[in-house]
């Protein structure tokens, strides 16, 4: 029960994040923490710094963060790009015996 209460204030915690990144004008998908390590990595003003010290527990959190958005989403366009080549094969196979 306590693990079930854990993992929806986690997932609470996640929704708050991306909400008040989207506010700022951020991606719909990515939590306030990526968007912060991303400008880190642009070298932009960030609170990197603060967030891993808010999240000491997760040792680089924003960093984390910053993968696993990066990784679904590249991972999605991926996933994107395949369904479009697959039914352009199937509308030209149409063509072909039509």
């Amino acid at each position: 029960m306590l693990a079930k209460i854990g993992k929806y204030f986690q997932r609470l915690g996640i929704a708050i994040s991306v909400l008040f990144n989207v506010i700022l004008g951020g991606y719909s998908n990515q939590s306030f923490s990526a968007r912060n390590y991303a400008w880190k990595r642009e070298g932009k003003p960030n609170l990197v710094w603060l967030i891993d010290i808010i999240f000491w527990l997760d040792q680089d959190h924003c960093m984390n963060s910053w993968l696993y958005w990066y990784t679904r989403k590249t991972l999605g366009e991926q996933y994107d790009n395949d369904i479009r080549e697959q039914q352009m094969r199937v509308v030209q196979e149409g063509k072909e015996t039509s």
